[in-house]
């Protein structure tokens, strides 16, 4: 046991992505917000950003990944012998900047809190996620909560 999921443990999130034309299309047909503000290039002109921009759960979807990329939450739990049962929710979620063409996001995670429930071997794991553009404004923030097992 090496006690690495602690409050205030930094969770490594290791890539950046970097978003283009191609994604907006393929992200927004794939969730069907194809309202015109995020798919018409004209109307979007007449909009406070002046272009399309990246619908807000969109902007989830993304950041969500940005997070989990290549199991780094797995291997963190995995250090203390905890693995992932469940996906329970998202709290405190805020869209703090838009999304546009061209913008590169990355993500900042860190431990909250890791506690026991009244099953055994099962605990609440809580993490809140930071993710920034190519200007370190913040674009979405949010808590996680998982609930993790403990390997024997």
């Amino acid at each position: 046991m090496t006690d690495k999921v602690i409050a205030g443990t930094k969770i490594p999130c290791r890539v950046c992505r970097t978003l283009d034309v191609g994604d907006f299309s393929l992200l927004h047909q794939l969730t069907w917000f194809n309202m015109a503000v995020h798919s018409n290039a004209e109307y979007a002109k007449d909009t406070w950003f002046k272009e399309r921009s990246l619908a807000g759960p969109v902007i989830f979807a993304v950041a969500d990944g940005l997070v989990h990329h290549a199991d780094n939450i797995a291997e963190l739990l995995a250090q203390d012998g905890y693995e992932i049962y469940a996906y329970l929710g998202v709290d405190q979620m805020k869209i703090t900047s838009p999304v546009l063409f061209g913008d590169t996001l990355r993500a900042e995670a860190e431990v909250v809190d890791l506690r026991p429930t009244k099953q055994s071997k099962k605990f609440l794991f809580v993490y809140k996620n930071r993710i920034y553009n190519q200007r370190d404004q913040l674009v979405i923030g949010y808590q996680t909560t998982m609930m993790v097992t403990k390997k024997n």
